[in-house]
């Protein structure tokens, strides 16, 4: 977890006092490790109380916690580049920097923020599944169906459907021994919202795929991933956005394989071997 990157994901939602420390920590990292709670109260012009719910906003227990996350810091960049906005003059081959610069950064964006306890949990709700329910909308509905697609080669009994008035009738049908996984950058999608509210009332587990902060959709979740922020620039937002939940899937799909991979390798070349003879010789 990058302790930088992470204040960033979530500084616009701060009260004024705790953008002043947020300030003041992406300015001075270095110096934060000698402070005391009162100590950087008193450079940041706030309070000790002030630096606690500022390290707890973060999900940290206290200030020493959020210092010993801090020091752990990968260093990786996170400043915003030339590369995030696609001008209409730009030529072919600056498109395809930028894209390919952008997409990098968000999949390392992605995975510095990614909590390997959730992801874990989430792995091991997806094992133990009797049935995998995927829910979304839109762009999120073809990430849903990679995940389908994927979960489908290795023998797991997983379902999206594309049409949003199905899901919520699958989510009326859900048990506890199903998992519902709802995927939506917003967050905010209610054909998303209604049928995970449907899934927990049946007592399924709820996975939940969103952008990093509050949201309805994540509130609903029993296990939230959450990706960066990324649609700063509405004209690659999407692209980058998908990329970002790509790289989850991918990894729940290589974490729920691994854990059996003689099964799974023999099931994945039975299915390449059923597609290659759908090729044209």
């Amino acid at each position: 977890m990058n302790c930088s990157l992470l204040i960033k994901q979530i500084q616009e939602s701060m009260t004024e006092s705790e953008k002043k420390i947020a300030e003041y920590v992406l300015n001075n990292p270095g110096d934060v490790y000698k402070f005391s709670a009162n100590q950087l109260g008193m450079v940041t012009e706030t309070s000790a109380a002030s630096v606690v719910r500022f390290a707890k906003k973060l999900g940290f227990d206290g200030l020493q916690e959020f210092k010993i996350a801090l020091a752990k810091d990968d260093n990786i960049t996170t400043e915003d580049v030339d590369y995030e906005y696609i001008n209409t003059d730009d030529t072919i081959k600056e498109v395809m920097v930028k894209i390919s610069n952008k997409n990098i950064k968000s999949i390392n964006d992605t995975v510095v923020l990614l909590d390997e306890k959730k992801i874990e949990e989430a792995v091991r709700a997806i094992q133990n599944a009797k049935n995998i329910y995927i829910f979304g909308v839109g762009q999120s509905a073809l990430i849903g169906m990679d995940l389908q697609y994927k979960l489908s080669r290795i023998r797991k009994n997983a379902l999206m459907n594309l049409d949003s008035h199905l899901q919520i009738s699958i989510a009326a049908n859900m048990s506890e021994d199903d998992v519902a996984i709802g995927i939506s950058y917003s967050g905010k999608t209610k054909e998303v919202y209604n049928a995970l509210s449907k899934s927990k009332e049946k007592g399924a587990k709820c996975i939940t795929i969103t952008k990093f902060g509050d949201n309805p959709v994540a509130s609903l979740g029993d296990i939230n991933i959450q990706v960066p922020g990324v649609e700063k620039d509405l004209r690659v937002g999407a692209i980058s956005s998908r990329i970002a939940q790509l790289t989850i899937i991918d990894i729940l799909f290589i974490g729920v394989a691994k854990d059996n991979f003689p099964m799974v390798d023999k099931y994945l070349k039975e299915t390449r071997n059923m597609v290659e003879d759908l090729k044209l010789k």
